[in-house]
């Protein structure tokens, strides 16, 4: 039997996409721990990161001949990321379209700010609804908080109480999405 453990990445990726089980179980050996402490890092939970450990090989092994992959570790840990999100997001009740996982990692920057993008809108339509029209008014449309106050006939020291409240709501919220972007 042939020793997969002298083979370079795209040696090993080559021979993965042809369909040998050998290489992927070698490439499983390589990076398994790894990605384990990536997720393990963002989620603090061994089932958890155990399962988006396995949800990547799987995608791996199943995306085998169609996938792009220029670096193997950065596509896993590509992979891994947005596995890590899609994890967060059902623990956070909400609902996430599966992300392509055979992206490149330049595309990966704007994915992820447009990811974040429609979280922060997701997360903006949920606060109460006088909070939101305040935040909207002067984040979105940037108006003044005299303007506002006079659009909705409210004080503006109540439309400073809106937009404080707004923003620690959504620092809240949110925060657990930064800590899934890690910089590799």
């Amino acid at each position: 039997m042939e020793s997969y453990r002298s083979h370079n990445e795209p040696s090993l990726v080559a021979l993965l996409q042809s369909g040998d089980e050998a290489a992927f179980t070698e490439i499983y050996a390589r990076y398994w721990k790894r990605l384990f402490g990536l997720a393990y890092h963002r989620l603090q939970s061994r089932v958890l990161a155990e399962d988006v450990v396995q949800e990547v090989f799987m995608g791996l092994w199943n995306r085998r001949e169609q996938a792009v992959i220029q670096s193997l570790f950065a596509y896993l840990a590509a992979a891994t990321r947005y596995a890590i999100i899609r994890q967060l997001s059902l623990r956070a009740g909400l609902a996430l379209e599966e992300v392509p996982l055979d992206r490149t990692v330049a595309e990966d920057d704007g994915v992820q700010l447009k990811f974040l993008e429609e979280m922060m809108h997701e997360e903006v339509n949920r606060l109460p609804e006088r909070c939101r029209l305040v935040f909207i008014y002067s984040r979105h449309l940037g108006m003044t908080n005299k303007e506002i106050a006079a659009e909705l006939h409210i004080s503006e020291k109540a439309v400073e109480k809106h937009i404080t409240r707004a923003l620690s709501i959504l620092r809240l919220r949110i925060r657990h999405l930064f800590s899934a972007f890690p910089i590799l």
